[in-house]
């Protein structure tokens, strides 16, 4: 076996000029950052001598399933850091991952970039009953109104219990708009101002669904705003709420790391992306998951309420980022999204 190690700006330059050097039979087997870039090792069997030219692999060489993730999570926007640690958890399954999608027919770097996701990420899709209140929080503008819309239209629709309370009676129309929803639905909406009357309506709304799903709309809060968000965690405190941030895709990944974090010190444990439809860099979303340790529960590819929103997972998620993320249509088909 032939070893090397090349050092360069990126990892998808560095990965050309491991094919360029090693061939279509290099693997890479480490990686690391310093102070002169990105230095990655890589290896390719050497022939013996005398021995005949190995006849091609019959599946996709590792190296292209590399290579092609590295591309995708650039295009995305993917800062270097995570990008590299994706690579890095994908390299030692690429050969296995890829024979194995070559027997499934399914892409192989799908396959190698969902085990990837699988090892850095936890993904815990919303449930359609719990016992513990399930509370939107997020910025402004993020779509938790219309996310708790898409919740109680999908538990209708199922024939499971639902119920609705809002905190957002700041902004202008918010309890006007989710009335409306919850009056379609036949739900009674039960509008809260401050921690009592949270408690309350918590307690008379649990006793009418029992262990069905109970959702709480926040009022949009800056995560910047430090008067904000104090309001916003007297308003939980001490509560037992199963705490989910509601953030668009298509952000600054710095933006969106900043508010996750702030979020994320409020207690919330998993992310739900909204706007899906509307992005087609998804590097934002991975950087907040990332450094505020979220898991990926539901997506938002729409903005019609009786459809759209939808569990994640490892490999839907890789289809997602590889190649170009498709026209919301093609999302929606992608997903397997159907009417809730």
């Amino acid at each position: 076996m032939r070893i090397k190690t090349f050092t360069a700006a990126s990892m998808p330059e560095a990965i050309r000029m491991v094919r360029e050097e090693l061939g279509d039979g290099g693997i890479i087997i480490s990686s690391q950052r310093d102070s002169a870039g990105i230095r990655v090792t890589a290896a390719v069997e050497d022939l013996e001598a005398g021995a005949e030219e190995a006849p091609p692999p019959p599946v996709d060489v590792p190296l292209d399933a590399l290579e092609a993730i590295a591309q995708a999570l650039d295009r995305h926007g993917t800062p270097g850091d995570l990008a590299e640690r994706l690579l890095k958890a994908a390299s030692p399954l690429a050969e296995k991952l890829a024979r194995a999608a070559s027997a499934l027919s399914v892409d192989a770097p799908v396959m190698v970039l969902a085990a990837a996701l699988d090892t850095l990420f936890r993904f815990q899709p919303l449930a359609a009953t719990q016992s513990t209140p399930l509370v939107l929080m997020g910025p402004p503008g993020s779509g938790k109104t219309v996310t708790v819309a898409k919740l109680a239209t999908r538990a209708v629709l199922a024939d499971l219990p639902v119920g609705v309370i809002t905190a957002d009676t700041m902004r202008a129309g918010a309890v006007d708009q989710l009335g409306a929803f919850t009056r379609i639905l036949e739900l009674d909406l039960l509008t809260v101002q401050d921690r009592p009357s949270l408690t309350d309506a918590i307690a008379a709304a649990g006793a009418a669904t029992g262990d069905g799903l109970l959702l709480i709309d926040t009022a949009g809060t800056n995560p910047f705003d430090a008067t904000a968000m104090a309001e916003l965690d007297a308003l939980l405190d001490g509560l037992e709420l199963d705490r989910v941030l509601v953030l668009p895709a298509g952000t600054d990944t710095e933006e969106a790391a900043e508010t996750a974090r702030a979020f994320q010190r409020l207690g919330c444990k998993r992310l739900l992306v909204t706007r899906l439809d509307a992005a087609r860099r998804l590097g934002s979303v991975l950087v907040a998951a990332d450094v505020a340790r979220l898991g990926f529960c539901d997506l938002s590819v729409t903005p019609h309420v009786a459809e759209g929103l939808t569990a994640i997972n490892p490999v839907s998620f890789a289809k997602l980022l590889l190649p170009e993320v498709p026209p919301a249509t093609s999302v929606i088909a992608q997903l397997g999204a159907t009417r809730p």
